[in-house]
C-alpha cells in the first residue's frame, strides 16, 4: 500500500532552501517570512437553520499580510542591500509601487466558494504590497535587523518571477551594535543600550460588492489605502550617578532636536521630536530608562522618501 510519510523517501523544504525573496526585482536573504493569502472564513451562527449545529459558510476578502524580519547587510564596498534601500524609501513613501516573489508562496487567484478546496493554486508574485509598519532595531550583542510588516492584494494572475542572486558575489556582513551610534543636539547619547527607529502606516484595505455575473467578479480586496503616516522611536538609557538631571526628558516638543540615529550607513533624522515623559523602573541591576517620542512635520510636506532615512 502506498501512502505519504517517512516510510518514502522525500526531499522536505527547510527555510535554507527558500529563505530568499525579491523585492521590485531585488534579491533580499531574509531570516523569517510569515506573508501568505489570508480569508476570514467562518460558520456564522444568527440564522434560523433548524437546529444547533452550522450549515451556512461565510466567505469575507481575501489579501496579503505578514511580516518578514532580516538583518542589515552591507556589501564590500560599505554599501547596504538594493532591496533593503527600496523597503526603507518605500516605508517613507507607502504610496510607491512595491512587488514581492518567493519560491514558495502558493496562493489561489480564483473565488474561494466556487472552487474545490485544492484546485487551481499558483505560484504567484504579490504584485500589490504596501508596508504598515517598518522598525530598525539595535542592541548589544545582537544584528540590527529590520522588521516590516505588509498588507497586500492580487492585482491579478502573475507567475513569481523568482531567480538566484543576480550576481555571483553576493558576500557582505550583517551590521551589529559596533555599527550604530546616536545622538541629538542637547546630549552626545553615549549611555545609549538599545534604540529603535520606526515607521507606521494606517492602511484601509476595503472590499465592494460586485454584479453577478461579471468577468470582473472576485472575492479580493479591491484597493490598498494609505490614510495615515507616522515616525516614532524609542531607546534605553544608562543612567549615570548623579540621576543625570541635566539629560532627563519631561516630555513635550523639542524644536532642530535634530535627534540622529545612525544604523551604519543608514541614519534617521528626527529633526522636531515630540517626547513621552521618561520612564525609569527602580531595580537592582544598572538603572535603564526609556525615552520615545513621535517625529513632528509639516503634514502638507509631499510624501516622498527621504524625510526621516538617508544615506551615506
Amino acid at each position: 500500500m502506498s501512502f505519504p510519510g517517512l516510510l518514502q523517501r522525500a526531499e522536505y523544504g527547510t527555510g535554507l532552501l527558500i529563505r530568499s525573496i525579491k523585492i521590485n526585482g531585488e534579491y533580499l536573504l531574509v531570516e523569517r517570512f510569515t506573508l501568505n493569502q489570508v480569508q476570514d472564513i467562518d460558520t456564522p451562527t444568527p440564522y434560523l437553520q433548524g437546529g444547533p449545529l452550522t450549515s451556512i459558510s461565510e466567505f469575507n476578502a481575501k489579501k496579503i499580510s505578514g511580516e518578514i524580519t532580516f538583518p542589515i547587510r552591507i556589501n564590500y564596498d560599505g554599501e547596504v542591500d538594493p532591496a533593503t534601500k527600496i523597503l526603507l524609501q518605500h516605508a517613507e513613501k507607502p504610496t510607491s509601487a512595491l512587488t514581492i516573489d518567493t519560491n514558495h508562496l502558493l496562493m489561489h487567484y480564483g473565488i474561494t466558494a466556487e472552487d474545490i478546496a485544492t484546485d487551481n493554486n499558483e505560484l504567484l508574485k504579490i504584485t500589490t504590497a504596501v508596508v504598515s509598519s517598518l522598525s530598525i532595531s539595535a542592541s548589544p550583542g545582537q544584528e540590527i535587523k529590520i522588521t516590516a510588516t505588509f498588507e497586500g492584494m492580487l492585482d491579478g494572475v502573475a507567475a513569481s518571477d523568482y531567480v538566484v542572486p543576480d550576481d555571483d558575489d553576493y558576500l557582505g556582513r550583517a551590521l551589529t551594535w559596533g555599527d550604530f551610534s546616536a545622538s541629538r543636539e542637547e546630549s552626545s547619547m553615549r549611555n545609549v543600550n538599545e534604540a529603535t527607529a520606526t515607521m507606521t502606516n494606517s492602511i484601509e484595505t476595503p472590499s465592494f460588492l460586485i454584479a453577478y455575473p461579471s468577468e470582473f467578479r472576485n472575492d479580493h480586496v479591491s484597493l490598498v489605502g494609505v490614510k495615515g503616516v507616522k515616525w516614532t522611536g524609542k531607546f534605553g538609557e544608562l543612567i549615570r550617578m548623579g540621576a543625570d538631571l541635566d539629560t532627563f526628558i519631561h516630555g513635550g516638543l523639542m524644536l532642530y532636536e535634530n535627534l540622529t540615529l545612525n544604523f551604519g550607513p543608514i541614519t534617521a533624522t528626527y529633526n522636531n521630536p515630540l517626547f513621552k515623559i521618561t520612564q525609569t523602573p527602580l531595580t537592582a541591576s544598572v538603572l535603564t530608562r526609556s525615552i520615545e517620542w513621535t517625529g513632528l512635520t509639516n503634514p502638507a510636506r509631499p510624501l516622498s522618501a527621504g524625510g526621516l532615512i538617508s544615506f551615506t
